[in-house]
């Protein structure tokens, strides 16, 4: 850019030179006065010496510019973003400095998002993974015990209810392995409608009274029952479903299991709270992780995916979860959905 900008100013001078030359030849030509002709010629060097400065200045400004715009180029390659140009002036090259700045956080934080997207689908891959290893396990072990032509009649049949429990457990997983990943990937969309909330919770509870009548765990329902609100009725049910049904897993045998429903100006709260052992405070920030199960509740089946799906369904139309508890006394679980 120097080398051209200085060739630029020869070409010029040397244009310019041929002008001043040829002028001061029509002067000596028409017999002007040496007078005329001395200040011509003082006037032309001047002037020349004049353009000839003010290029070089124009040269210098130009290629301050152009190394500010290069060592900010360089600062966004090496992720510093430092400002070469003042913010306070508010010129062309500012807004330009600072749009380039701005593109460049823009392109590093879609980046950042790919990354965690692309290592959370990671860690899903081996989490289902490991989650399909037992009951494919089992289902091998089993298969291959009821191939002994020597079984008796009574372990055949104990092999085969295990079999079919290993099966079961198996599709109910995948099951919700495939809504956990859709909803994750954005496959499945919520679909939110104005529908009575009410009639979404007692189609949640007609949905987890057998489960609950086979505990002998009583299931009442109090206040309002008629509230219109925006939601999908399908996956706001799916998440209530999936909370009763952790109430009435924890409640215990002859447990008791309270659900209500209250409307203020910005949320319906719907509360699902459960007479059982209860949650360690130290878990309460864990329970709502992706596979997480706590230390106590090894004797209960479950693989951890009901309370993170239920937060996800929720979160995903603008509402939120919260859980009280106390050790031995049962928990409250509480969803809010905006109105």
């Amino acid at each position: 850019m120097r080398s051209s900008f200085t060739r630029i100013i020869l070409i010029s001078s040397t244009l310019y030179a041929i002008a001043c030359g040829l002028f001061i030849f029509f002067l000596i030509q028409y017999e002007a006065s040496r007078t005329v002709i001395v200040t011509s010629v003082l006037f032309a060097v001047a002037a020349a010496g004049i353009f000839t400065g003010f290029m070089l200045a124009i040269r210098n400004q130009m290629s301050s510019i152009l190394s500010k715009l290069s060592l900010t180029i360089q600062s966004i390659i090496d992720r510093q973003d430092r400002e070469m140009f003042s913010v306070a002036e508010d010129n062309m090259l500012s807004k330009l400095q600072e749009q380039v700045l701005k593109l460049s956080g823009i392109l590093r934080m879609q980046k950042q998002r790919y990354k965690v997207e692309s290592e959370e689908v990671k860690s899903l891959i081996s989490d289902i993974a490991h989650q399909l290893k037992t009951p494919l396990a089992n289902l091998t072990i089993y298969n291959g015990l009821l191939m002994d032509s020597g079984l008796t009649a009574d372990k055949r049949q104990e092999f085969t209810r295990i079999l079919r429990s290993q099966t079961e457990k198996l599709t109910w997983l995948m099951d919700n392995l495939i809504k956990m990943s859709r909803l994750e990937s954005g496959i499945i969309k919520i679909q939110t409608e104005k529908h009575d909330i009410g009639n979404t919770v007692f189609a949640a509870i007609k949905q987890v009274y057998p489960h609950a009548e086979m505990k002998n765990v009583e299931i009442q329902f109090s206040g309002e029952q008629s509230v219109e609100l925006q939601h999908d009725v399908k996956w706001t049910g799916e998440a209530i479903v999936n909370v009763l049904d952790n109430a009435v897993k924890y409640a215990g045998e002859a447990g008791l299991v309270k659900v209500s429903i209250q409307k203020n100006e910005m949320f319906a709260r719907i509360d699902i709270e459960d007479n059982g052992r209860g949650i360690p405070e130290h878990e309460l920030s864990q329970i709502f992780k992706r596979f997480y199960r706590g230390a106590d509740v090894i004797d209960n089946q479950g693989v951890g995916i009901g309370l993170y799906l239920a937060r996800k369904i929720i979160t995903e139309q603008g509402g939120y979860m919260r859980v009280s508890s106390e050790w031995g006394k049962g928990s409250l679980f509480s969803i809010f959905i905006p109105v």
